[in-house]
């Protein structure tokens, strides 16, 4: 495993992951009837420091943190789409990985501590 999170640390440039949602009933009306909710990480020191150190669970974080360098994770994704109408809300929270992190998004209440990383 370490020689593995080494070529990582080095090469690793972004991974993007992908969920097709369902539409509202406008936007499907329109034959739109999913779009892409994304997230997004790419790499940057706090990032590769994580992946040396076997600390996987705390890249969620790292994410949240790395919003002005383009990062994103599937909550803030879902909460976008809402706020442009393109999902219902039960839609969103189906596909949240956490309704309750989804809910607080929603209410304008972001968690993103850079000082634990």
């Amino acid at each position: 495993h370490a020689s593995l999170r080494q070529s990582l640390e080095f090469n690793l440039k972004a991974i993007i992951a992908q969920k097709l949602v369902p539409t509202t009933k406008e936007w499907a009306a329109k034959g739109v009837t999913r779009v892409p909710t994304n997230e997004i990480m790419r790499s940057n020191p706090t990032v590769r420091k994580l992946i040396m150190n076997e600390e996987d669970s705390k890249l969620g974080d790292a994410i949240r943190i790395g919003k002005d360098e383009g990062m994103m994770d599937f909550t803030e994704s879902l909460r976008q789409l809402v706020v442009a109408e393109k999902i219902e809300r039960a839609t969103a929270f189906e596909y949240a990985p956490s309704p309750e992190s989804l809910k607080m998004a929603l209410k304008g209440i972001t968690i993103a501590q850079p000082g634990i990383l």
